[in-house]
């Protein structure tokens, strides 16, 4: 009767072991959430534009994701990159003169869509957020800004973007 009792405990033992272990890296935390930049795939700034943003081919591998960023300031929405990580390597060292779109995402939702620009440009569009790097002299200290879109509604305030540097501990 005892060695019913120990292995009756010890199978519950194991029982609660094995469902704890089930649970970890599931990704069930509903408190993480992630943020991602994705270059768009083979389209230009002003075809990108054109499109749906649901519709818009994205590279396989993110430019940027919250793992790479330090801290972000939501006033002025400028964000930090950590040392040792090169936004402009990701980038194949250069951003053509009439720029390279990128899609923002939360939890793997687009945002929105936004471009790399390179200040040498005369071209602008101004109804997109941009974001200037190295190559324009804007860059100190691992700092990048998200410049507004000429648009009544702010696409860089969405809530969703907020609660998630928040809940990451990004926010400055």
């Amino acid at each position: 009767m005892k060695l019913n009792k120990v292995g009756l405990l010890f199978l519950l033992f194991v029982f609660c072991v094995l469902s704890a272990c089930n649970k970890v890296g599931t990704g069930t935390d509903n408190n993480k959430h992630s943020l991602s930049i994705y270059l768009v795939k083979d389209l230009s700034v002003e075809e990108a534009m054109s499109m749906n943003i649901d519709e818009l081919p994205l590279e396989t591998l993110p430019v940027l994701t919250d793992n790479e960023i330090e801290k972000y300031n939501w006033g002025e929405h400028t964000f930090y990159i950590k040392n040792g990580f090169n936004i402009e390597g990701k980038l194949e060292g250069k951003v053509p003169l009439n720029g390279r779109p990128f899609v923002f995402l939360i939890d793997g939702k687009r945002i929105y869509l936004g471009s790399f620009w390179n200040m040498l440009s005369s071209l602008h569009w101004s109804n997109i957020p941009t974001i200037n790097s190295v190559w324009s002299g804007e860059f100190t200290e691992n700092k990048y800004h998200i410049a507004k879109a000429n648009e009544q509604q702010d696409p860089r305030e969405d809530k969703r973007i907020f609660e998630t540097l928040k809940s990451l501990g990004k926010l400055e």
